[in-house]
């Protein structure tokens, strides 16, 4: 699967409502050993946004001035944060067996 074929994507809760779309993926490096001596790429999981599936700069996060993510909050909405393992990817949607009021928000995953 290719990144563009996810980004902008509705993604469903466990109930079938449209929670947002598909603004980005964490990717970790830790797959196959490549013939460049680098290991693989894998998908972690996803990074969803409630309101507009946009270009994140980081402010969704607890980076940069407070200002700036309130504004960035309001526009966005939600933000959140599906491991790969909830997701499964059918047709032109995502769905996760999460129902919204259980997911992750970003900000509250710890960096890995």
């Amino acid at each position: 699967m290719r990144l563009n074929e996810l980004l902008g994507r509705p993604v469903l809760d466990a109930g079938g409502t449209a929670i947002g779309g598909v603004a980005d993926v964490r990717l970790v490096q830790d797959g196959p050993l490549l013939s460049s001596m680098n290991s693989a790429l894998r998908i972690d999981g996803l990074i969803v946004v409630e309101r507009h599936a946009t270009q994140l700069f980081g402010y969704e996060r607890h980076v940069g001035p407070a200002l700036l993510r309130w504004l960035m909050h309001r526009h966005l909405g939600e933000v959140w944060y599906l491991p790969w393992a909830e997701v499964s990817v059918t047709g032109d949607s995502i769905s996760t067996h999460v129902p919204r009021a259980e997911l992750q928000r970003l900000q509250d995953v710890a960096r890995r």
